[in-house]
């Protein structure tokens, strides 16, 4: 090593042949920025810098977003044949290196490598910037640094040369071996539980999976930073490097928050506590959000001297609490699984404080590593929590099997008594299968015979028609027509189920009126075997649910035209039925037949025709006389024999007039 001649001067006679790095902290004068705007490098020559002395020396934190150093330095080499070639070596977020009055070189834990040389003047080496001094020459320099809020910052800055750095090198990683081992294995550990977690959640579909995979992937991404910045492996790029830094330190406590509360179903059964717990939430979202855009954009709104105490720990320390205490009080079978694995996160975070900064008299350098990095407490805690839940999810997905497993053999046992008790059945009723058959249709069909005979006497229908009708039914159920028999009697509910509903009304729309009299059509057209055809012909501009007329009223001219007009004639015949509005307050409605006519249906004597006859029309022309006393009004019928061109009659037209 050189000589020094002052305190602020190191001398040097050519390059040295030194066999560790020069610590020269001593030599150094210090300034630190305090003003909320980054100064320029002009604006830092004219500051008043004081020598970097003891109190400097200390590890220090601070509560400002940005901790920026400038240390000054002088060198010089008094050699007149010899260049001095060295580097600086120290550790920080951000480094510059000013000589001459310009940035020769940049480096630091979260520069972007992809910075290449700038003119001839600047250069990046990460964690180490060139002192280059010529023979016979004299160089101030200018070492700024650049930390971030909270990290911790080593009061080390070392020139060395190119074999103490390869010497720096090697030892230093040589002494972070055990250091890379473990992390690599927590964030190993981290990556196969959020693939194993991920295979689960293809499986089960379950809500507490998806919390716990986001939670694993932001663990695993910050173990990786922290592994970049201490290990120096150049992984992420700055931008990178803020989003990890900045995010998930917040964002892991809240994913694996919800996936606690998912599994415990705390916002059903601990109201209060989870709305605790959605507080300090959003506490640290804010946090998050704050520490995001400051150090991504350097924006704060408030005074940055206070920055520390925005980003305060407390909130999730507190958050971390409030879940242990409503996991203990939870009666959900996999509760302690997640109560250890919050537990050890919280011990384990706890821990450095109680040994922090070790020392090293009793311990080899590898172990002192490890314990004097006090995210690796932090590291190993969230494993350690990761892992217990895992347990919980793979405790709750055998508590679900199992659920389903009882519910399935329960469920088969079930399936398997009925099914014994029903072969038992018809075993026993096979034997009288044929006998009963018969009996039974008969007996179902008598049973809604009678009940549909109620209805139809409520309704006032004409007897003999229901009479016949029920014979009908009753005919195909002997003859072992159920098909045809099911749907008569289905069409002869309906006809009834109508009646019964339009007898209550004083008048029923044309829609339903129409409705009705269309079952009563197609029944008698069943009953003679499609002997009897039918057309309804409705003028389009009739506003068929408008337009009320009092029910039951076109019904008895289409029977009488049937029994009357068609039921004797071998071929059958058909029935046409207009209705047309040829005013405003006036429904024209033509009933048209061709049968046989009124001259020759007297001269049949059925006595049914005739009480049917004096049944129907005479109860419609009651009914249209209560109608015309009551509404006022003079609702007309017509009846006109039909006949050709011979004088034989051809069958009648039924004109009905009713008044709206």
């Amino acid at each position: 090593m050189g000589n020094t001649a002052a305190q602020d001067t190191i001398v040097l006679n050519g390059q040295p042949k030194w066999q560790k790095s020069f610590d020269i902290a001593d030599y150094c004068f210090i300034y630190q920025e305090t003003g909320d705007t980054v100064l320029s490098f002009e604006t830092i020559l004219k500051q008043n810098f004081v020598p970097y002395r003891n109190e400097w020396r200390q590890q220090k934190f601070t509560n400002r977003p940005l901790l920026i150093q400038w240390k000054k330095f002088t060198v010089r080499n008094i050699s007149e044949t010899d260049t001095v070639n060295l580097r600086i070596s120290s550790v920080h977020c951000f480094t510059r290196l000013y000589a001459e009055n310009e940035l020769i070189a940049r480096s630091g834990a979260y520069e972007d490598q992809s910075i290449l040389r700038q003119g001839s003047n600047s250069a990046y080496e990460r964690g180490r910037l060139p002192v280059i001094l010529p023979p016979l020459t004299t160089r101030t320099y200018w070492f700024r640094s650049e930390d971030r809020q909270n990290h911790l910052i080593p009061p080390i800055i070392f020139l060395e040369t190119q074999f103490t750095g390869v010497i720096e090198e090697v030892n230093s990683a040589f002494g972070a071996r055990y250091l890379f081992l473990l992390m690599a294995i927590m964030a190993g550990c981290f990556f196969f539980i959020g693939i194993y977690a991920a295979y689960n959640y293809y499986l089960y579909r379950s809500t507490p999976f998806i919390w716990y995979i986001s939670y694993t992937i932001a663990a695993f991404f910050s173990c990786l930073h922290w592994m970049d910045i201490r290990l120096g492996l150049a992984m992420f790029s700055p931008l990178l490097h803020d989003i990890i830094f900045s995010v998930f330190l917040y964002l892991v406590p809240v994913l694996y928050s919800f996936f606690v509360g998912n599994m415990l179903k705390l916002p059903r059964h601990f109201k209060k506590g989870w709305l605790l717990v959605k507080l300090l939430l959003a506490i640290c979202i804010f946090q998050m959000v704050v520490e995001f855009t400051e150090v991504r954009f350097g924006w704060f709104p408030f005074n940055k001297n206070y920055y520390g105490h925005f980003l305060s720990l407390i909130p999730v320390i507190l958050l971390n609490f409030v879940l242990l205490v409503l996991t203990a009080k939870s009666k959900e079978p996999v509760k302690w699984f997640l109560f250890s694995g919050i537990l050890c996160l919280l011990i384990l975070w706890c821990l450095p404080v109680m040994i922090r900064y070790a020392p090293s008299a009793n311990l080899n350098q590898e172990l002192f590593l490890v314990i004097n990095f006090p995210i690796f407490f932090l590291m190993l805690g969230l494993v350690i929590e990761a892992i217990c839940f895992s347990f919980a999810l793979t405790y709750r997905s055998k508590l679900v099997l199992n659920e389903k497993n009882i519910l399935q053999t329960n469920f088969n046992l079930q399936l398997q008594s009925e099914l014994q008790q029903r072969t038992l059945e018809l075993d026993a009723k096979n034997k009288l299968v044929e006998a009963q058959k018969i009996k039974q249709i008969e007996t179902d069909f008598e049973y809604k015979i009678a009940e549909t005979e109620m209805i139809a006497l409520r309704a006032q229908m004409n007897p003999h028609f229901i009479f016949n009708c029920l014979n009908s039914i009753k005919l195909y159920t002997l003859e072992n027509d159920s098909l045809t028999a099911s749907e008569y009697l289905t069409k002869f509910s309906q006809l009834i189920r109508l009646v019964l509903e339009n007898s209550r009304s004083e008048k029923v729309t044309l829609k339903k009126e129409l409705e009705t009299l269309m079952l009563y059509i197609e029944l008698e057209a069943m009953r003679f075997k499609d002997k009897v055809q039918y057309q309804i012909n409705v003028v389009p501009h009739i506003d068929q649910q408008y337009i009320e007329i009092p029910p039951l009223l076109l019904q008895p001219y289409v029977e009488n035209a049937i029994w009357h007009g068609l039921m004797h004639k071998p071929e059958g015949g058909n029935i046409t039925i207009d209705i047309s509005q040829p005013s405003e307050y006036l429904l024209h409605i033509e009933i048209c037949d061709n049968g046989i006519g009124r001259e020759m249906a007297k001269l049949h004597k059925s006595k049914s025709a005739t009480r049917q006859k004096s049944f129907g029309l005479k109860m419609t022309s009651e009914r249209l006389e209560a109608i015309n006393h009551i509404y006022q009004t003079n609702t007309e019928v017509k009846i006109i024999d039909l006949f050709d061109a011979n004088g034989e009659a051809i069958g009648t037209k039924v004109i009905i007039e009713i008044p709206l």
